[in-house]
């Protein structure tokens, strides 16, 4: 009887106890303790929840895992769960949702066990359009990250992520989209979502602030699926690659060639360009956060009129800006948009470079690099202020480079400093800023090199930058104000440039006149320090407006972007200064003046802009053009009206899905590139011409007469510089995350500036020589000023030209083939076919000068001088990662597979010449020609023909060769990371032997070249 009775209490203690672990509970409840107890979060919409009743062991809940126990809570109410981050999971009613057509349904309100609460609202009636949102959390730690910029492109739509981490988009449009999001100092993720299955309409981010800890690292550039052809490289990259200036970015481009990192020159980026030229350069817009940095007031050349934009130290004057004086490590994304940018890019031809800057809160970080030419030291740290993600980020790097470590008088040093404040307005109708300031000072010199008693020569450039800048956008909404933006930029340098030497073995007449004159000068000393400073301070001002809004139909969607942008440069610098009696070496009778940049005009520049990006479904496949078009009015006197010039420039992007894997994509448009003010208002040309020249030893005894004539070279029917860009191509998904890109193009640059001799820079100056009429000892002699005495004397000089066409074709590719998890091995190969061909377009003028002497006749050659280059080169990049050891290697096999070089149109016999005597141009008959090609050497021939070396016209071309370059890059913890980069790791240098010249041998692929970095985080 006791054991019955205990075997009663026992099953009755079960049954009870089973009866209280099987309990019922509402859906909710049963979501709350399955959260507190597997740390299980859930995004789910009220009323699909509410009401509903599970039944469970509540017992087994810790035994078993989060996704069985919630499948088996859902499988009674009819419901499902869809993953959508780590122990992440969104409840939906169906797995097959219908579309989100009923507009007219009251809001829902989403609960994101978070404790956000964010409600939608009513779409737009009669458009396609639904409800995104989600939230972005820290990897590791799953705290939101407040602040984060959420973007919807191509629509150009954003928002910004509140306290908790969430973000809504209450009229997003039901299509296929990409959602990119960027947390401040964190890896940005891009993701390409279809709006019309409404289980991707709630998007979860987990970013991380650990690149290397990400199962999959880009270290690569990516290629960009919308709008112009342009390729991404990241912070990621950047920092794998250690790049010590903006240059070492670009051999991440299909084409680009790897070099080693340089500082002792200037560093000049074309796109598209075989080698970089000035026009190239000039084309190439900077735009760092929002604002184009302008080189258009750099005057930092010495003679125009002789030398054209050159100098004897480092100048980029007339031509783009020099990349030394940007530094990467402040750098968080660069865009190179090689097709057709937008329309709100203006003053460009070859393309556009976009550069983002860090911004938010960040650990300090300290960072050490060093390899044989250069020493790099920075800090970085971001301050967060507020409660709101506020935030102010400060960057200080100093840099210093040597050619030869040997010799530290020619050397480069930089400093660069700035402060970034990040600031955000609002929540519905967010309103963000970015405003920042910039110092950096660039010392390019060759000091005086103690064994060089003979010239004494020392060259000194130096750059003291102070740049402000702000932009902001505000999310409105309104119907045809949905976003505006705003960009100011001031920017004014301090340019110090310096050249010094030692003339000597020679006594010549010295005029320091500025007008037209005949009057007694004086002589130069046998031996005398020569030194010249040319101080400008150029001043860039840059303001833009922008407005977007979208347009939505049931078939095709318009994003409307209009603007305007004001543009003013200017130099208020002392200009070129040097002691007018110690004038550096004069030839030919060319002067040398003295010029304050005070008195040049300031240019300014007034464009207004229109584009829409119209995205449609044409025969059940989506297309997209983007179509716009700009005006810019150079030096405006109205709206409309102009000193200079005005330019329409249209553009047109457009692409066509054919088929689900497989996109077209076509191109066409104008670009144009203002003059700079060096092209624009040059340096007069002075002549100094010797009408009589007594010298002695005595100063007493000796005299001198001079002539001086001034010629004005400024140019006023300088035009515009444009260029036509083409290109059609595909884009090839592979599968998942494997791509292939494929472009081809054609780009002529017309109208392209360069200082060169014209027929209207040649003059025929008469001169009267004087003669003697007596001399006495110990004073000047007396000398007959009217002796009708003449000769004609040739005053040719230099002067601003549309000189240039630029010709650039060819066909890039990018194929990422993906991470293959088997060999933790991703491959990606890109390269390109380029030819590229400048030639001049206006005849070439060469004064050939006999034994000191004018000719008789100043040879006119024929249009069409120039040089032909062609490469075809790939770049494979194996890279290997191990997440869990925070370990990436990368190596990277480039081979140049074609690579040559050609002079083409220099004929040796001139088309005809200009007559000293009469000042009047004479064009060579065919007999006439072929009469020179065969005639003996005498004097007279080589005035008219122009002798070239055997080999000239030869083709220059090379054999394949392949380079190997490594790096690699370990975090070890959480505060210390460690990278190393070893090019061309084989020092394979083969000495070859050159085609065009037999006798030449040159030393191709860079020299074994090694550097390591080492980075702390506190």
């Amino acid at each position: 009887m006791r054991r019955k009775l205990i075997f009663l209490l026992v099953l009755l203690c079960g049954v009870t106890a089973g009866f209280a672990q099987s309990s019922e509970k509402s859906l909710k409840e049963a979501l709350d303790l399955l959260t507190k107890e597997k740390k299980t979060r859930f995004i789910f919409e009220r009323a699909v929840v509410e009401g509903l009743r599970v039944n469970y062991n509540w017992s087994d809940v810790k035994s078993k895992k989060a996704q069985d126990v919630l499948n088996e809570l859902l499988s009674q109410v009819g419901l499902f769960s869809l993953p959508v981050g780590n122990n992440y999971y969104a409840i939906r009613k169906s797995k097959k949702p219908a579309e989100n057509n009923n507009v007219n349904n009251q809001p829902n309100t989403i609960i994101l066990k978070t404790g956000i609460r964010e409600d939608s609202v009513k779409p737009v009636k009669g458009t396609a359009v639904t409800v995104l949102r989600g939230v972005v959390r820290e990897r590791g730690t799953n705290r939101p990250v407040e602040g984060a910029t959420i973007e919807l492109s191509p629509y150009g739509l954003f928002t910004v992520t509140g306290k908790e981490g969430a973000y809504i988009f209450n009229d997003a449009p039901v299509a296929r989209v990409r959602l990119s999001v960027s947390g401040l100092s964190m890896i940005g993720e891009d993701r390409d979502i279809n709006l019309a299955n409404a289980m991707e309409r709630i998007q979860v981010f987990q970013l991380s602030t650990n690149a290397l800890g990400l199962k999959e690292v880009t270290v690569v550039a990516k290629e960009n699926k919308h709008g112009a052809t342009s390729s991404t490289i990241s912070k990621t990259a950047i920092e794998h690659l250690q790049a010590v200036s903006l240059s070492d970015v670009m051999q991440l481009l299909p084409g680009g060639i790897a070099t080693n990192p340089d500082l002792n020159g200037p560093n000049q980026f074309a796109i598209r360009q075989i080698k970089p030229d000035n026009m190239g350069s000039l084309g190439t817009s900077i735009v760092i956060n929002g604002a184009p940095i302008s080189n258009n007031a750099n005057l930092q050349a010495i003679n125009t009129s002789t030398g054209g934009t050159n100098a004897s130290f480092a100048t980029s004057s007339g031509g783009g800006l020099d990349l030394r004086q940007f530094s990467t490590n402040n750098i968080e994304s660069v865009e190179v948009i090689r097709g057709l940018p937008s329309v709100e890019h203006g003053d460009l031809t070859s393309g556009a470079v976009i550069i983002k800057t860090k911004a938010g809160k960040e650990p300090l970080s300290i960072k050490a690099r060093i390899n044989p030419r250069i020493t790099q030291l920075s800090g970085s740290k971001g301050f967060g202020i507020g409660k709101n993600g506020d935030a102010l980020r400060a960057d200080l790097d100093y840099t210093r480079s040597y050619d030869d470590q040997r010799f530290e008088y020619r050397g480069y040093h930089r400093l660069t400093g700035s402060l970034l404040y990040t600031k955000k307005f609002g929540q519905v109708k967010p309103f963000t800023t970015n405003t920042g300031f910039t110092y950096s000072m660039n010392l390019d010199e060759q000091k005086l090199d103690p064994d060089d008693k003979r010239t004494q020569a020392v060259t000194k450039a130096q750059d003291y930058n102070f740049r402000f800048n702000s932009e902001g956008k505000w999310e409105l909404g309104k119907k045809f104000a949905r976003q505006l933006q705003y960009n100011v930029m001031v920017n004014y340098t301090q340019q110090k440039g310096f050249q010094q030497q030692l003339i000597t073995g020679a006594i010549y007449p010295l005029s320091t006149e500025m007008e037209n004159v005949t009057k007694e000068g004086q002589f130069v000393p046998s031996e005398y320090l020569s030194q010249v400073w040319i101080d400008g301070k150029p001043l860039n001002v840059f303001a833009k407006i922008t407005n977007t809004f979208s347009l939505r139909g049931n078939w095709i969607n318009h994003r409307i972007l209009m603007g305007a942008d004001w543009k003013t440069d200017a130099n208020f610098g002392n200009g070129k200064t040097y002691d007018l009696s110690r004038p550096p070496r004069m030839q030919g009778g060319n002067g040398f003046r003295p010029r304050s940049y005070k008195d040049i005009p300031v240019m300014n520049q007034l464009a207004f802009f229109a584009e829409d990006m119209m995205i449609a479904n044409v025969l059940g496949k989506r297309m997209s053009l983007q179509a716009g078009i700009r005006f810019d009015n150079i030096q405006p006197t109205g709206i409309w009206t102009t000193k200079k010039n005005t330019v329409a420039a249209p553009r047109f992007n457009w692409s066509y899905e054919v088929m689900r894997d497989l996109t077209l994509r076509a191109g066409w448009g104008i670009t144009a590139k203002a003059p700079t003010l060096l092209y624009l208002y040059p340096q007069n040309a002075y002549f100094d011409l010797v009408n009589y020249n007594r010298y002695s030893s005595n100063p007493e005894e000796s005299l001198v007469y001079l002539t001086t004539r001034v010629f004005n070279s400024e140019n006023p029917d300088l035009r515009v510089m444009k260029t036509n860009k083409a290109e059609v191509g595909f884009d090839l998904n592979l599968g998942k995350k494997k791509r292939l890109t494929v472009m081809a193009y054609h780009e002529k640059t017309n109208n392209g500036y360069d200082f060169d001799y014209s027929f209207n820079s040649v003059k025929i100056v008469p001169l009267e020589l004087y003669k003697t009429i007596s001399t006495t000892p110990g004073q000047k002699p007396e000398v007959n000023t009217n002796t009708d005495s003449f000769v004609n004397f040739i005053a040719d000089y230099m002067m601003p030209l549309n000189f240039i066409t630029n010709t650039n074709r060819g066909i890039e590719f990018d194929l990422d083939m993906g991470r293959f998890d088997a060999i933790r091995t991703k491959f990606v190969l890109n390269g390109a076919y380029m030819q590229s061909r400048s030639v001049t377009t206006d005849y070439t003028i060469m004064k050939k000068q006999n034994n000191g002497r004018d000719p008789e006749r100043i040879a006119v050659f024929d249009k069409g001088r120039g040089k032909k280059n062609e490469r075809f080169n790939s770049t494979l990049r194996i890279i290997h990662n191990i997440p869990e050891f925070n370990f990436v290697v990368s190596l990277a096999i480039q081979t140049i597979w074609l690579e040559r070089e050609r002079n083409i149109g220099y004929d040796s016999v001139a088309i005809g010449y200009i007559s000293r005597a009469t000042g009047n141009f004479h064009l060579l008959d065919k007999a006439e020609r072929d009469a020179l090609y065969t005639a003996p050497n005498t004097t007279s021939r080589t005035e008219l023909v122009e002798s070239f070396a055997e080999g000239y016209h030869n083709v220059e071309k090379w054999k394949p060769i392949w380079l190997f370059n490594l790096r690699l890059s370990k975090e070890i913890g959480t505060n210390f990371s460690f990278a190393f980069f070893a090019n061309n790791v084989f020092s394979h240098q083969p000495l070859v032997r050159n085609t065009r010249f037999t006798t030449n041998y040159s030393r191709r692929n860079p020299d074994l070249f090694f550097g390591t970095e080492v980075t702390i985080k506190l």
